[in-house]
């Protein structure tokens, strides 16, 4: 009996975290380049004189017990054309870097702009990194910007954008993310566009609604659970 409320428990917990995880893709529905989260569960069979599994829920309980993981769909969002020079989109593979203090973070987020001092940022004031890790300046008039990366400012050469490959990803927030980087990226870089999130509302929402349910079912199954320990501990009592 404590077995089942075991499970159940950790099927609850499980329900918690797609919820949300589907609550913050809603959330960013419109930040640009962000990349939904998708959150999978399944039983694990933990039984006595077994290594415990480093991902259950509650890893001293010697019964099935759920356990899941957050992964990142990297999938490509819709492209919309701004014209605006500063706004860069990548098709393909691959991530912009910025830098946040002496952190190197990554972003599909391309709507870039100029600060004070001619650096090109992020809307949140993040430098963007060349391929040696430098912030980018741009200082000039006419600015171009090549698919494989290559500046070109009033017609002369000024560094190339960093675009990498990432394994180990991980959302820290918005659209920056952390992870290991993996060589060059050979996705393009088109300038005057934007990548959208590629976050489906309508997708999300039924997910959304069938983990809501699934959590209100191992909810009453936990309750009533816990109703028959006390049924038995009562008649226990009175023999």
């Amino acid at each position: 009996m404590y077995k089942g409320i075991y499970i159940t428990m950790t099927g609850m917990s499980m329900r918690q975290y797609e919820v949300d995880a589907v609550a913050n893709n809603l959330a960013n529905i419109n930040t640009t380049g962000y990349k939904r989260q998708q959150f999978a569960s399944r039983l694990y069979p933990l039984l006595s004189g077994r290594p415990v599994e480093p991902n259950s829920i509650y890893q001293d309980a010697r019964v099935q017990t759920y356990f899941g993981t957050q992964y990142i769909d990297t999938s490509q969002g819709v492209l919309k054309q701004t014209q605006n020079p500063f706004d860069l989109a990548i098709q393909g593979d691959g991530f912009f870097a910025v830098r946040q203090s002496n952190k190197i973070l990554y972003t599909r987020g391309g709507s870039f702009t100029r600060d004070r001092e001619n650096y090109l940022v992020t809307q949140a004031g993040l430098r963007v990194l060349d391929e040696n890790n430098n912030p980018i300046v741009i200082d000039g008039t006419k600015i171009e910007i090549a698919k494989d990366g290559s500046i070109f400012i009033d017609g002369n050469p000024a560094g190339r954008i960093k675009l990498v490959k990432l394994n180990n990803l991980r959302h820290i927030g918005q659209s920056l993310y952390e992870g290991t980087e993996a060589g060059e990226a050979h996705g393009q870089i088109l300038q005057g566009w934007i990548e959208s999130s590629n976050v489906n509302p309508m997708s999300e929402m039924v997910q959304m609604i069938q983990a809501i349910r699934n959590f209100d079912l191992t909810q009453r199954v936990t309750l009533n659970f816990d109703q028959l320990a006390q049924r038995a501990v009562s008649e226990i009592a009175r023999i």
